[in-house]
């Protein structure tokens, strides 16, 4: 006797296929996070910070992170300084993949990158894993340079935009 094989396989959206995912992994999250009133984007959120002395990481509560960091930086010929502390966020975006194979794709962004040093503070601004603007504050004379980093071929150019003093 013949069997029919009724089963039919039936196609799952990008969206019903992430919020599968998503129901099974946030469990599994340690830390922080946020999910979007849609359901459609998870966000993992780390705050971590690390000490450089002599241009080397020193100390470091994520020290992962903290070697992306310096590499970034490094990459821009940054900070000017060989004694530091750096305070960062990192966020971990996932959304829903257009490609079938994938349940995610993921995102990993710092939106807080600063940088603290003797009379010095600046504030990196990255945007897909490379420096792209920075705004420097004296903390004596209370002026802010904002500093924008491009490319020409493999060389590094600094420009400085603008200049504030804000007195009080």
């Amino acid at each position: 006797m013949g069997y029919i094989n009724t089963s039919k396989k039936i196609k799952i959206s990008p969206e019903q296929k992430f919020k599968l995912w998503l129901n099974d992994t946030i469990k599994h999250i340690k830390g922080k996070y946020t999910i979007s009133s849609d359901s459609t984007l998870l966000t993992i959120t780390d705050s971590f910070s690390y000490i450089v002395r002599k241009g080397k990481i020193a100390y470091s509560t994520n020290k992962k992170n903290s070697e992306a960091i310096q590499y970034m930086l490094k990459d821009v010929h940054e900070p000017p300084y060989i004694n530091y502390r750096v305070i960062a966020n990192r966020y971990n975006e996932f959304t829903p993949s257009e490609i079938d194979q994938l349940k995610y794709e993921a995102y990993t962004e710092f939106p807080l990158i600063k940088v603290l040093a003797k009379n010095v503070i600046i504030n990196y601004n990255e945007n897909r894993a490379s420096i792209k603007s920075a705004y420097i504050i004296n903390k004596q004379t209370k002026d802010t340079t904002l500093v924008e980093f491009s490319y020409k071929g493999n060389k590094i150019i600094k420009d400085i935009i603008k200049n504030f003093h804000y007195s009080r």
